[in-house]
């Protein structure tokens, strides 16, 4: 009888102890959202506008790890044309002093973005600070994407010098074709936005 009572004491205790734990870890792993917007420059010659939404969890308030989707619309030089961008990726953001309304934090992106004609590689890796629901970050972006780019080509129409004083014979002309290739746009991006 004894033992028996000591056991339903001990079972007891320890149900207690994991249902204290479980409370507490369930306090501590929360919902977390973060709503981004902004701009990054890329080489060569372009630019781009992007918005991201990060669903994901929170724990300790101070690591944040979660999935995120974006859309953006980005202009290249070399392109055929300006076209839109799905970025989709695994989000993880540090949080240097989760309980102050003022906290620095860095942050690291990464997965795959589709295009219209092509698809690649998403990733970015940025600094910044979080006041209250405001959140600000600036860092670098870096794509690999197989696209189709616009090629121009030469062709000399005279076999003897061209002429500069007789504007209306021109010297050549060209043509342009398009080609699929990799292409490894990288920048610097600069994003603000709220954070749930």
């Amino acid at each position: 009888m004894k033992n028996t009572v000591l056991a339903l004491i001990a079972f007891l205790a320890v149900s207690v102890s994991a249902f204290a734990q479980d409370n507490e870890t369930k306090e501590n792993i929360k919902y977390s959202n973060i709503t981004e917007f902004g701009f990054f420059t890329a080489s060569p010659r372009s630019f781009a506008f992007e918005g991201t939404m990060v669903h994901g969890v929170s724990i300790d308030k101070q690591h944040h790890l979660g999935l995120g989707i974006g859309i953006g619309w980005n202009n290249c030089h070399s392109y055929r044309y300006s076209t839109a961008h799905m970025p989709m990726f695994v989000n993880y953001r540090y949080y240097f002093s989760p309980n102050k309304k003022f906290s620095p934090h860095f942050n690291v992106a990464l997965g795959g973005v589709a295009v219209g004609d092509g698809g690649g590689i998403y990733s970015a890796l940025t600094a910044g600070f979080r006041a209250g629901k405001f959140s600000f970050s600036s860092g670098l972006s870096f794509m690999a994407v197989y696209r189709e780019e616009m090629w121009s080509k030469w062709y000399n129409t005279y076999p003897y010098p061209y002429d500069p004083y007789n504007s209306y014979m021109p010297d050549g002309y060209s043509i342009n074709y398009y080609q699929k290739d990799w292409h490894f746009p990288f920048g610097i991006v600069i994003k603000c936005g709220f954070t749930f």
